[in-house]
């Protein structure tokens, strides 16, 4: 998305409807983080992503950049999952890599369709499996320019320069893989990120992603009541009906099986499958969601911790997965 240079110095931003998470890394290794903190967004400011009132917003980022001391900051931050899409392009495989791009805003409206009018957009090629093909295969990721545009806007009004847009669930992978010691990247693994209002599901194989969906939860952000802790930590309780919102994540385990099938069956006809499962997000009862996984799907199912090293010391909370794995681009392939 946006790619701008950047220097070590960059703040890590993951913004959603109801909190802002901050990571100050200066690279060379997690354990240099200098700090993470987070901060209660106001109600009614944003909504999946979409900023719904740009002055009140800026207002409160403003005085977010204030609070923290990061004014003239360069910052990263995450495209909104549920305005972000992806999809599997072919283009002619006597293309460079370099004027792949160009060759798609060609094709905007001819032989590419997107969801929505001027996007900004990245297409990253594969591997050409057979060097005979005449045509190769690319992931195109798309949002749009308009809603990218508030959030730069907003930044450098409080402060702020944005200086690269990343994806989410590239992010959260980036971070799992830091992590592990053995790393098979044939292996299928199903990310399940489940945060108070959405919850974000990818596949990751042979070191990209394969399937990404957003799924709205559809329960209201007032049903949560945020405490803030005394290490400023925030602490969410949820006080709508439980019933019907652990029916409504019920629900969500039988499409999640469908697109485990939709993986197997349709993208690999048979002959690939989830081998498992890591469970994250800020919902603060992930043990719960664990056991309603584990009664559903017959593979094994854990829940990604925060460290700051893969030695697994200097434990941290595990609403700051996204905000790390950003914090590591560059670092981890």
């Amino acid at each position: 998305m946006l790619n701008i240079f950047s220097n070590k110095k960059s703040i890590n931003f993951v913004i959603d409807d109801y909190a802002i998470r901050m990571v100050d890394y200066p690279g060379g290794g997690l354990t240099k983080v200098k700090n993470l903190k987070e901060k209660a967004i106001p109600d009614g400011l944003l909504e999946h992503g979409r900023v719904l009132d740009e002055m009140e917003f800026y207002a409160f980022l403003k005085d977010v950049v204030q609070d923290w001391g990061i004014k003239h900051r360069n910052v990263r931050f995450y495209v909104p999952d549920s305005l972000m899409i992806m999809k599997k392009v072919e283009f002619s495989a006597q293309l460079n890599d370099e004027d792949v791009k160009g060759h798609f805003y060609m094709e905007l409206g001819r032989t590419l369709y997107l969801p929505f009018d001027n996007p900004i957009f990245d297409v990253y090629p594969l591997p050409q499996a057979d060097p005979s093909n005449s045509q190769r295969e690319g992931l195109l990721f798309a949002v749009p320019e308009e809603e990218l545009n508030k959030y730069t806007a907003i930044f450098e009004d409080a402060g702020l320069k944005p200086v690269v847009a990343d994806i989410r669930s590239i992010g959260v992978y980036r971070y799992y893989r830091s992590m592990q010691n053995h790393f098979d990247e044939e292996t299928a693994i199903l990310f399940f990120e489940l945060n108070l209002n959405s919850i974000m599901i990818s596949i990751f194989s042979e070191n990209r992603p394969e399937f990404l969906r957003f799924l709205d939860l559809e329960i209201s952000l007032k049903d949560w009541r945020c405490d803030v802790q005394k290490d400023s930590s925030l602490k969410w309780i949820f006080n709508g009906d439980e019933e019907v919102f652990y029916g409504l994540l019920d629900d969500q385990m039988i499409e999640l099986e469908r697109m485990m099938n939709f993986y197997r069956y349709s993208l690999h006809k048979g002959e690939k499958s989830v081998s498992k499962i890591i469970l994250l997000g800020d919902f603060p009862r992930l043990d719960i969601i664990v056991k309603k996984i584990a009664a559903s799907v017959p593979i094994p199912v854990e829940i990604l911790e925060a460290y700051l090293s893969p030695a697994k010391t200097d434990k941290v909370d595990r609403v700051f997965i996204p905000a790390l794995g950003l914090a590591l681009k560059g670092e981890v392939k």
